[in-house]
């Protein structure tokens, strides 16, 4: 019987087990970019945007296309150049209108200002009239139209570039986003991989997020609210320690992401479905520095309180239950009768949990089994169907 923690509905932790379920999918496309998954899984519940640095060739594109075709549309992707207009992002003038009713406005469909997520190449690129659009439109989730403010659906905004910018008022900017990552090649170690990962590409893998809506924007909008509901108090003695201990080593931190450094927290704390934040939701910290030189720095006293890198340390018991938990309710989304379309869909889901156990404890038989059953018993209602 799964058990729902206070404060949440059963939509809630369903809505957190499809989106985890969707970094799950993407991942198999991938080679060593897990991490980048789970930052950006973080980044849409807690509505904060992430910044990829890296040379080119390393699948950001891809890999921001494919996690934002799993949250219900395409994302809106564009490569920036300093030549680039602020149309091509944000849409024409509204010519008709202007020239009938004398009314400045902007056509934003399928633009910038109406995409739930935004990847944004060589994002420091681009001209100051765009870069001041864009500070309105990631910090206020705004558009204006002249006299008038539309507001944008806008979840996260991803942008990428080679590094950072030297400029200081390029910094400024870079300050809005919270999550940094550097993204490198990973040919040198994980070769076979790799070309393992293309050559099932090249035979036609399926297009981003499977072609399946995994969780839809409203489910991210209600997570996000969730935040307010999260209980940092256990947590916040060391989170002000570790503000003391990083600025008293001269890391960069402005006031903004000192404070919106707990929505991390309280977003990586309902990613693992808890209610109230422990010292392992600190993880996400790893990655707001400012400055790369910070970086390490950063990575270690944040290291030193979770208990290693990346992902929260989980014991494997627990890694084993949740994914049990997700199994069984996975299976009860689907009956007889539904369409083969969702059911195939679970199928996909719940086999992308047999791997991530294989994975996390390879010996585990009864779990195996359990979950073994749980996928006949899905597999079979195609048949009735």
């Amino acid at each position: 019987m799964t058990t729902t923690p206070a404060g949440w509905s059963e939509a809630d932790l369903a809505a957190v087990r499809r989106l985890k379920a969707l970094g799950r999918s993407v991942d198999q496309h991938f080679v060593g970019r897990r991490l980048a998954l789970d930052l950006l899984e973080v980044a849409v519940i807690a509505h904060e945007h992430v910044l990829l640095l890296g040379p080119p060739g390393t699948g950001k594109t891809d890999l921001v296309s494919r996690f934002a075709a799993g949250l219900g549309g395409r994302p809106f992707v564009r490569l920036l150049t300093r030549f680039t207009e602020p149309a091509e992002l944000f849409g024409p003038v509204d010519v008709p209108a202007f020239q009938t009713e004398g009314r400045y406005r902007v056509r934003t469909e399928g633009m910038l200002p109406t995409a739930h997520v935004a990847f944004l190449d060589e994002i420091f690129q681009s001209g100051s009239p765009i870069l001041n659009t864009l500070l309105t439109v990631m910090n206020e989730r705004v558009f204006h139209h002249g006299h008038e403010a539309e507001p944008v659906p806008l979840i996260t905004l991803v942008g990428a570039a080679n590094s950072l910018p030297q400029d200081p008022s390029l910094l400024a900017f870079a300050d809005r986003f919270l999550l940094r990552l550097t993204v490198p090649p990973v040919a040198a170690s994980r070769l076979e991989e790799l070309l393992a990962k293309g050559s099932a590409l090249a035979r036609g893998g399926p297009a981003g997020g499977d072609g399946h809506e995994w969780i839809d924007p409203a489910s991210l909008d209600r997570l996000g609210r969730q935040l307010a509901h999260a209980d940092l108090s256990g947590v916040a003695g060391e989170y002000a320690e570790l503000v003391r201990e990083l600025v008293g080593q001269g890391v960069t931190l402005s006031d903004r992401r000192i404070i919106r450094g707990l929505r991390l927290v309280a977003a990586a704390a309902l990613r693992a479905e808890r209610v109230r934040a422990e010292a392992a939701d600190l993880w996400p910290l790893a990655h707001f520095w400012s400055d790369p030189a910070h970086a390490p720095v950063v990575q270690e006293a944040v290291r030193r309180r979770t208990g290693g890198p990346g992902e929260q340390p989980d014991e494997p018991v627990r890694r084993v239950r949740r994914l049990l938990s997700e199994a069984r309710v996975l299976s009860r989304q689907v009956e007889r009768g539904s369409p083969p379309a969702a059911v195939e869909r679970t199928l996909r889901q719940l086999n992308a949990l047999r791997l991530e156990l294989m994975r996390v404890v390879p010996g585990e038989q009864e779990a195996a089994r359990e979950l073994a059953s749980i996928i006949d018993t899905t597999l079979a209602l195609l048949d009735q169907g």
